[in-house]
């Protein structure tokens, strides 16, 4: 587990020039797309967010990008696709939020807004006003600031209103955007969005490249061993009777040098005397080596009837143990 934490804090060091430059062309690449038609819609950020994480993948699959995380290690194209299809059922999706509506009426808007609120309320109020208090001249000085004043917050709300947007939308057959969405606040989430997934990314690629060179480690250990040990087979099959004992003892050399354990000490049959039985307290972690003929319980006297098959600190085939009964 140390080692694994090594390696990936060595590979972020390695990949800190790498990780700013992909940054800035992910970046890039999402509102090239996104903004390509001059105002973009919902669907224009969805397309962006799926082209930039295609390039990630792309760029981050590479054999550039590899090689600079397993720290110069040669991966070839059968490795490489390997990871690849391992990478798309683990990974998690880039997420990248939409921007949020930022709608606000332009100037021109509001002063002519306010210009015909401005009328409207002098049309209307002034002759109200004659025939109610028959005041005709304060009814047009407060018509034009009160229908200008009223007017502007009509627009205004209407601008703002989601409901009265999508009518429009519907109405003319327009798709849905997003107007006025400030460019650089969005970047800075962008960015932070793209940052973020390469950060859980790294390490998910230094795991990837640990373990393909661990099982090709593990492999050639494996075909080592078999060739070996299978050298001193052939070599058993023809030897003389004489030389049995001989041959089977440096088989059993060779195989706990190879990494076979549980062959400690000398065989029994180079040994005149019989040893004692071997007898263990069985206890629960011991699953993961035994099997139990019967009823065990953590605590019992068991004796080992065939010892496990451990290769390189792994349990190849587990072994057999038997409960002791007390004698009466």
């Amino acid at each position: 587990m140390l080692d694994l934490k090594e390696k990936i804090l060595k590979a972020c060091a390695r990949t800190e020039k790498l990780r700013r430059d992909l940054l800035d062309n992910a970046t890039k690449e999402y509102f090239e797309t996104s903004g390509a038609s001059g105002c973009p819609t919902a669907g224009d950020f969805d397309v962006a967010e799926t082209r930039t994480r295609s390039l990630l993948k792309r760029e981050l699959l590479s054999s550039k990008w590899l090689s600079a995380i397993s720290d110069g290690t040669v991966i070839d194209d059968r490795s490489i696709a390997t990871m690849t299809l391992t990478f798309d059922s683990i990974a998690s999706p880039l997420r990248i939020p939409k921007p949020s509506r930022h709608v606000e009426p332009k100037a021109h808007s509001v002063a002519l807004s306010a210009l015909a609120g401005a009328v409207v309320g002098m049309i209307l109020l002034t002759p109200l006003f004659r025939l109610a208090f028959d005041m005709r001249d304060v009814g047009l000085v407060l018509g034009g600031p009160l229908g200008a004043f009223c007017m502007v917050l009509i627009v205004c709300r209407v601008s703002r209103s989601k409901f009265f947007l999508k009518l429009l939308w519907r109405v003319f057959g327009v798709a849905e955007r997003l107007p006025g969405y400030e460019r650089r606040n969005h970047e800075e989430v962008v960015r932070m969005s793209i940052e973020q997934w390469l950060n859980l990314i790294i390490p998910l690629l230094v795991v990837l490249c640990f373990y393909r060179s661990w099982s090709t480690e593990t492999l050639a250990d494996k075909e080592s061993a078999f060739r070996r040990i299978g050298r001193i087979i052939y070599a058993l099959h023809c030897a003389s009777s004489e030389s049995l004992p001989v041959m089977a003892d440096e088989l059993i050399q060779e195989a706990r040098n190879c990494g076979f354990e549980g062959l400690d000490g000398s065989p029994a049959f180079l040994s005149s005397v019989v040893g004692p039985q071997n007898v263990i307290v069985w206890a629960n972690d011991l699953q993961s080596k035994y099997e139990t003929f019967g009823h065990v319980v953590e605590g019992d006297q068991v004796k080992i009837e065939r010892q496990p098959v451990i290769f390189d600190g792994r349990v190849i085939e587990r072994g057999l143990v038997r409960k002791l009964r007390d004698k009466t």
